[in-house]
């Protein structure tokens, strides 16, 4: 179908993420086939499935790391069929991602890690400190700024990462697997405060194998297998306070990944 065409229809003004009839092969493997689905601004969307099914291609065509084979991604109002490379460093300055295996520049203490993203943008000094005091206190850090990641437990170091991904306030949070690696408490509390990030208004992507972990979200969860989306559920938003909580029986983290 041609961009054209695709581009055509109502179109929520709110909606910040959007893909069309979207096809991403791998050579002679298709990594997806015919996925649609828009997500607005503020959302907080699960995307499941088993490794392999297709989640970090969604995630990587987000950041146009990947271009769509056929179809078409737009995000934040950039268009993949129109898209020029040079745009693609301004788009993912609107994206913060954080990865299951954290990611820290080891020889740089928790203070430079997280200021790191800000120096590649320019962002003055003044400003700089004042940027990375902000998200280090949000996630519970700024007392341990000066350590090395390796004086951290797992779940600190990636509440490092998701300081570092949300300095530059992107409007969208992308977390691939951010809990694999940890136990089932860490992993409710950096669940905990991606939910807080969204409740600030940040549009918060977080991909997972692991079906226990659906079970403690509330909010819209879509399911992608073989490449394809077999289900898209508005789950009704439950009280936190309320909602299922992650244990040591109901949690059996997978080591391959998607």
């Amino acid at each position: 179908m041609a961009a054209e065409a695709i581009q055509k229809g109502p179109l929520d003004p709110r909606t910040i993420i959007s893909f069309y009839h979207v096809e991403l092969r791998y050579r002679d493997q298709a990594a997806l086939s015919d996925v649609t689905f828009s997500i607005t601004n503020g959302e907080f969307v699960c995307i499941t499935g088993p490794s392999g099914a297709g989640k970090s291609s969604v995630l990587r065509l987000i950041t146009m790391d990947l271009f769509p084979t056929k179809g078409q991604v737009v995000v934040r109002g950039m268009v993949s069929t129109k898209m020029k490379r040079s745009r693609i460093p301004h788009l993912r300055r609107e994206i913060g991602f954080v990865f299951q295996d954290f990611r820290l520049l080891e020889d740089r203490s928790v203070y430079d890690n997280v200021a790191f993203a800000q120096l590649v943008v320019g962002v003055p000094k003044a400003a700089r400190i004042k940027n990375v005091m902000r998200v280090l206190t949000q996630v519970g850090l700024w007392n341990k700024r000066d350590r090395l990641p390796q004086q951290l437990s797992g779940g600190e170091q990636q509440r490092v990462a998701i300081a570092r991904a949300m300095v530059n306030s992107p409007k969208i949070l992308l977390a691939d697997e951010p809990t694999g690696n940890l136990d089932p408490v860490t992993a409710q509390e950096i669940i905990d405060l991606l939910f807080r990030i969204n409740d600030g208004g940040t549009c918060v992507l977080f991909s997972t194998h692991d079906h226990e972990i659906v079970k403690t979200f509330g909010r819209r969860v879509m399911v992608v297998k073989d490449g394809g989306l077999v289900s898209d559920e508005q789950r009704r938003v439950l009280d936190r306070d309320q909602a299922p909580r992650l244990t040591d029986r109901m949690y059996q983290p997978e080591v391959q990944r998607d």
